[in-house]
C-alpha cells in the first residue's frame, strides 16, 4: 500500500463544517495506506510545495477548485497518484470527474488501483483542469480578489455581488484568438475541458482532447446576457463554439484559470492541451 498526503485549505467554502469529521476521513483512508498524513495549507501556492516536496505517492487535494488546480501543478506530469476530497463552495472538478459531494463517501470510493490519465490544459506555463475565463469571467474573479480573503469566504455570494460591476461599469477590450487556421475578435471567452460552468451549468457538448471555445464576439451587456443567460436555464452557451488542440491568443492580460484570478506574462500566448498529464485516482462509485 501507498503512503498518503492530504493537503488542505482552511480558509475553503467546507472547511470548518467538514473539520469534525477529518478523523472519520483518515480512519477510511488508513483502510487504504500504509500512513496518512494531514497538512494545511497556509498561504496561496503552499499546496504547489507541498505536493512537489512530498515523498508520498498519493496526493489528495481537500478543497475548493483553486486548492485543486495548486496541488495539480505540483504533480503534473509525474507518476504520482491524485485524487480531491470536496471541501470547496462549488467542486467543480468534483462534479466533472464523479466524485461524491459527501467527503466521506468521497474517501470510502478512493481506490488506488483504479488510475485515469486525465489532461490539463496549458497557457503562459500555467496549468488548468477545468477552464480558462476572459473578459467578464476574468474581470468578476478580479474584483472579488481585490476585496481581499474576508470577502472571499463568502465566496458564492462574492462572485454573484461582483457580477454587478462586471456587468454594468467595467470596461472590457477587444481581444483575439486563432483557432485552426481563422482568426476571432472577442470580449468575452471561456476556453474549457470542462463541461460545468458556475458550477452547476453546462456549457455544451465537450469535446474530449481538445479546447473548447466559447466565445462573444461582440460588445456590451446584451451581447453578454444573451450567450450566457441560457445556461442558467440548462440550455447551454448561446455564442460561437469551437474545438482546437492548440490556441493562440492576442491582446490578453489577465484571466481567470479554474476560478482564480491570474495575470498572465504575455499579452500574446498560447493555450494547449496535453493528455495524460495527470495520474487521477478514478472514483469506484460515481455520482
Amino acid at each position: 500500500m501507498a503512503d498518503i498526503l492530504i493537503i488542505a485549505n482552511p480558509a475553503s467554502g467546507k472547511f470548518k463544517i467538514i473539520k469534525p469529521l477529518l478523523h472519520t476521513i483518515i480512519d477510511i483512508l488508513k483502510e487504504k495506506a500504509d500512513k496518512v498524513e494531514l497538512v494545511l495549507t497556509e498561504y496561496r501556492g503552499h499546496g504547489t510545495y507541498l505536493a512537489q516536496n512530498s515523498l508520498s505517492h498519493v496526493i489528495i487535494a481537500a478543497g475548493g477548485d483553486g486548492l485543486v488546480n495548486e496541488v495539480a501543478r505540483g504533480i503534473v506530469n509525474t507518476d504520482k497518484f491524485f485524487y480531491v476530497l470536496p471541501f470547496g463552495t462549488k467542486n467543480v472538478f468534483c462534479k466533472e470527474y464523479g466524485i461524491s459531494a459527501n467527503p466521506v463517501t468521497a474517501a470510502k470510493n478512493l481506490d488506488i488501483n483504479n488510475i485515469k490519465k486525465i489532461p490539463v490544459g496549458y497557457i503562459d506555463n500555467k496549468i488548468f483542469l477545468l477552464m480558462a475565463g476572459f473578459g467578464f469571467d476574468a474581470h468578476v474573479v478580479r474584483n472579488v480578489e481585490k476585496k481581499g480573503v474576508k470577502f472571499k469566504l463568502f465566496k458564492t455570494f462574492a462572485h454573484i455581488i461582483q457580477g454587478f460591476p462586471a456587468l454594468f461599469a467595467d470596461k472590457y477590450s477587444r481581444m483575439y484568438v486563432y483557432i485552426n487556421g481563422k482568426r476571432y475578435g472577442f470580449y468575452h471567452g471561456v476556453f474549457a475541458i470542462s463541461a460545468f460552468y458556475a458550477g452547476t451549468y453546462k456549457l455544451g457538448r465537450i469535446q474530449e482532447r481538445k479546447i473548447n471555445c466559447f466565445l462573444v464576439e461582440k460588445n456590451g451587456r446584451l451581447s453578454l446576457l444573451k450567450a450566457f443567460a441560457p445556461l442558467f436555464f440548462w440550455f447551454g452557451f448561446n455564442g460561437i463554439h469551437i474545438n482546437s488542440e492548440n490556441i493562440k491568443l492576442n491582446g490578453v492580460s489577465f484571466c481567470q484559470l479554474d476560478g482564480e484570478y491570474t495575470e498572465l506574462q504575455n499579452k500574446s500566448t498560447y493555450i494547449m492541451i496535453k493528455e495524460n498529464a495527470i495520474n487521477f485516482i478514478a472514483p469506484l462509485k460515481k455520482l
